[in-house]
């Protein structure tokens, strides 16, 4: 007689830490602002974990019991599969973290032997035959509906939106006690960069989670309600959307809801010139967004999400209502050379953007430009004979460009240009600050009721701004920043008025906070994101779910201080006994399939039928 068949039991986890080990880029962890934006800025680099929200979507909408792993160690992940009795291990994971798939798998097999290892995220953009020997399951599309169906669960209905809080950012070792909210509004863009991996995932359709203006509102609305619940402040939401203007009707419901509630929000999302072209600033300040990530690209680079205003009428127009511009740029277009690259970089200094991101333009695969590459042979010989998917992470140049002889040229390029963007503009956080400022000069004293409580919020923003201004008068990177600050500090109390005895004593502080920041980074010690486990139907765990948990992602003294020593201890050992013995890297599997061969994105493994009630592809903006 056949054993009874199990209830399905999912866990669900983020790669492996550490981070950074040997070979690995170090724009590749946890962190967004501090790998790819702040990098070059020290001390004063945002610090912020953030969580795998994907798993904390398919934890909420299943109806299986899950358990959520956000960067467990190798021993933390090896205890919950001994514990756990799981069916089913989910890993996502990024093409550039493949090699962590690769050592937690042998480690999911010895531990829980009869477990489906299911893989997801956009590392699944890798061919089958690379994939393959390290999965029962490949999900490459949206992962609720896939689940669902592979754990014969009923599908359909709209997919319910996680409390899933992460830290508030971190600057100068300080930690703001409260948390950042977080929605999904949709997934994948319509806009078709050549070299987008997002946009082409999913096959450049759009894949609406929250259909209406109302909808993205009530979200937000309530995970704060959850956050207040919990007794913790909740300051700001991020928006996860590729281009959220640019489905400008629902943009303009969630609008009129802002305005119906009357409360100013504090928002970071995604736009492009030609999504925000069609509001006016202060639509957008009304609203709530404080930051906007958009694409300045390359001057010639001619796509057309650029097209719309002007890019100096639109960032000083959200620069006056206080809306600060996270802006990305790519070098290594075919038609830039070195001259090109800095002239265009000139142009974005100019914009004065709050944060600036730098990618090497590069070919990944399921793009256009991947099927270009192969086609004319471009890549390079090392990447084309054995290709290290670790620097699969926008900081490496794959292949041969017309106007560079070498490849490193570019990526020391690149190098230079994080650092030339912090000693011309200085420390994000007083850029932030700077813009804050002129929205609270400009609006508080504004007809519109909103916008005077929004110039209220960004006071309060500038005046948590006034320590790090002291810092940057001492350790700002050139003379010229170090006035700045010294006049945006003398600008924020003439505005706003003196300093309180509080505020004083924490500014007197900075200077040692700075000192201590640097010095941690330099010794490498508590850089590594904690532990963050959530229990999904399983009888005992609500309380793994409260908003205070978040701030174990950001490791350190709160996921216990001797243990967080002895790990970083163990791991610099480990890499100098690895040094001094030479040990020659142990064999990896062939992956030239990336490199050598090109085409459309592979389907989900197992191939499984679907009927969905409602369709949830658009496959253009309204």
């Amino acid at each position: 007689m056949a054993p009874p068949q199990r209830s399905p039991k999912l866990l669900l986890t983020s790669v492996c830490r550490p981070f950074g080990g040997p070979g690995e880029g170090d724009s590749v962890g946890a962190e967004l602002f501090h790998a790819q934006v702040t990098r070059a800025q020290g001390p004063f680099s945002l610090r912020q974990v953030i969580r795998v929200w994907a798993l904390d979507y398919l934890a909420e909408n299943l109806r299986a019991p899950a358990v959520t792993l956000h960067y467990p160690s190798h021993a933390e992940l090896v205890r919950e599969l001994k514990r756990g009795d799981y069916t089913h291990v989910g890993i996502n994971f990024v093409v550039a973290t493949f090699h962590k798939v690769r050592e937690m798998v042998p480690l999911i097999r010895e531990h829980a032997p009869g477990a489906q290892i299911v893989l997801g995220g956009y590392g699944t953009v890798l061919p089958d035959d690379i994939l393959g020997p390290w999965a029962d399951a490949v999900c490459r599309e949206e992962g609720v509906g896939f689940m669902r169906r592979l754990l014969g669960e009923a599908e359909g209905g709209a997919i319910r939106h996680p409390h899933a809080p992460i830290p508030s950012v971190q600057v100068l070792s300080h930690q703001l006690p409260s948390v950042v909210g977080h929605v999904t509004a949709g997934l994948g863009c319509p806009n078709g960069c050549d070299f987008c991996c997002t946009s082409h995932f999913f096959d450049r359709k759009y894949v609406r989670l929250l259909p209406h203006g109302r909808d993205v509102y009530e979200a937000l609305m309530a995970t704060r309600a959850r956050a207040r619940e919990d007794g913790m402040q909740m300051n700001g939401f991020i928006l996860i959307d590729e281009d959220f203007f640019l489905h400008h009707r629902r943009a303009r419901e969630f609008l009129d809801c802002v305005r119906e509630g009357g409360e100013p929000l504090s928002l970071m999302g995604f736009g492009s010139v030609r999504g925000l072209s069609r509001f006016s600033g202060r639509e957008i300040a009304q609203m709530g967004f404080d930051v906007v990530w958009n694409a300045f690209e390359g001057a010639g680079s001619g796509y057309r999400k650029q097209e719309g205003r002007s890019m100096p009428d639109l960032y000083r127009e959200l620069q006056s209502v206080g809306c600060a511009q996270l802006t990305s740029m790519i070098i290594g277009f075919p038609y830039q050379d070195e001259e090109t690259i800095r002239r265009e970089f000139d142009q974005l200094m100019a914009l004065e953007p709050a944060m600036t991101q730098c990618l090497i333009y590069f070919a990944f695969p399921g793009t256009p430009f991947h099927k270009q590459v192969i086609a004319e042979g471009r890549y390079r010989k090392e990447y084309r004979e054995a290709p290290d998917l670790r620097r699969w992470d926008g900081f490496a140049m794959h292949f041969d460009h017309p106007r560079f002889e070498r490849p490193e040229q570019v990526e020391a390029l690149q190098r230079e240009l994080y650092r030339e963007d912090y000693r011309r503009l200085g420390p994000t956080p007083l850029r932030l600050a700077r813009i804050s400022l002129e929205g609270y000069q400009n609006l508080r004293n504004d007809e519109d009721p909103l916008l005077r409580a929004r110039a209220e919020r960004l006071r309060g923003d500038v005046r948590g701004t006034l320590p790090a201004t002291r810092a940057a008068m001492l350790f700002g990177p050139t003379p010229e920043v170090r006035e700045r600050a010294r006049l945006l500090r003398s600008d924020i109390i003439r505005l706003t008025g003196t300093q309180s005895a509080a505020e004083l004593a924490i500014e007197a502080a900075t200077p040692a906070a700075y000192l201590a920041s640097a010095a941690a980074r330099r010794l490498g010690v508590f850089q590594q994101p904690g532990l963050l486990r959530t229990e999904h139907r399983t009888g005992s765990g609500a309380g793994s779910l409260h908003s205070r948990h978040a701030f174990r992602l950001q490791g350190g003294a709160r996921t216990g201080v001797g243990r967080v020593l002895v790990e970083d201890g163990a791991r610099a050992l480990a890499g100098l006994a690895a040094r001094l013995r030479r040990r020659e890297a142990p064999p990896q599997p062939d992956l030239t399939a990336v490199t050598r061969r090109s085409g459309p994105m592979p389907r989900s493994l197992p191939v499984l039928a679907t009927r969905p009630e409602r369709p949830l592809f658009a496959d253009a903006a309204e």
